[in-house]
């Protein structure tokens, strides 16, 4: 995924990124930070945009080393709001900003979509935050062309399945924002927790039996197992009739660079699956 590229003379803040969502937005917009948590992991789920190797780990997500990060001296310290209960330790250290993607009643798109602009200001990148976010309005266009040809087929979209039971996405979701700007049907329109998603039971997803199931995982060879091993996931009407869609690790806490990687893996696969499988 292009990154953009703040101007040459632009002083650009020393920032350390405390959470994925604001570390792959920094990351987008061209901003290196200083440290990341969790960077081994970020490569494998988050996966996009890639992290240099001149940052630095800052440990967990929910336990940064704040000695390491008093050493690294930032300028400002962004953090995503599960980190909010730290603030005033961080405090101690630089500045922070929070950087928020889910409020209640809220779009998740757009929500990240405007603290993105309010991030870039506040850093002195808005150049670079136009470009990448003209970029990001550009994949999406052309994903909505590409998807014209996977009929209209509802979607169940999951993360996880452990053995009766399904992590899957609903209407208040980051996916349903993508879903919505391509005229897709989201299966599950019940219930789902504040980021979006919630824990059911596999059975339920009987309840549409047109629909496809849209695997938000790189597990395939777990699922596989998983989908020989399960008499309920057996009896479901999408798997008995083969229409399954694996698209590889989603970050569905991100922001706009997750929802960009959902809709390009999405509108590269999705159409070829639809008219191979129906």
């Amino acid at each position: 995924m292009a990154i953009a590229r703040p101007a040459p003379s632009q002083a650009v803040p020393r920032v350390a990124a405390l959470g994925w969502a604001c570390a792959q937005t920094l990351l987008a917009l061209g901003v290196v930070p200083l440290a990341i948590p969790e960077i081994e992991r970020y490569g494998k789920l988050v996966v996009e945009p890639e992290i240099p190797p001149a940052v630095r780990e800052v440990g967990l997500r929910s336990e940064p080393n704040l000695e390491l990060l008093q050493s690294l001296a930032p300028d400002l310290i962004i953090i995503d709001p599960s980190l909010a209960a730290a603030i005033p330790r961080l405090k101690l250290i630089a500045p922070v900003e929070v950087f928020t993607i889910f409020k209640p009643g809220g779009h998740p798109l757009q929500t990240a979509r405007n603290s993105t602009i309010e991030l870039a200001r506040r850093l002195g990148v808005q150049a670079a935050c136009d470009a990448y976010l003209a970029r990001f309005d550009a994949v999406m266009d052309e994903s909505r062309e590409r998807l014209r040809a996977s009929g209209s087929r509802p979607l169940y979209l999951v993360s996880e399945i452990a053995r009766n039971r399904a992590l899957v996405f609903g209407p208040n979701s980051l996916y349903q924002d993508v879903l919505d700007q391509f005229s897709l049907k989201n299966a599950w329109t019940g219930q789902s927790g504040p980021w979006g998603h919630t824990s059911v039971g596999l059975e339920l997803l009987a309840a549409v039996p047109d629909a496809r199931l849209l695997l938000l995982s790189s597990r395939v060879a777990d699922v596989k197992a998983l989908l020989t091993a399960s008499p309920v996931l057996r009896t479901l009407p999408f798997l008995r009739s083969g229409r399954l869609t694996v698209l590889g690790n989603q970050f569905f806490y991100g922001g706009v660079p997750a929802a960009q990687r959902f809709a390009r893996l999405l509108a590269e696969r999705l159409p070829q699956d639809a008219n191979e499988q129906g």
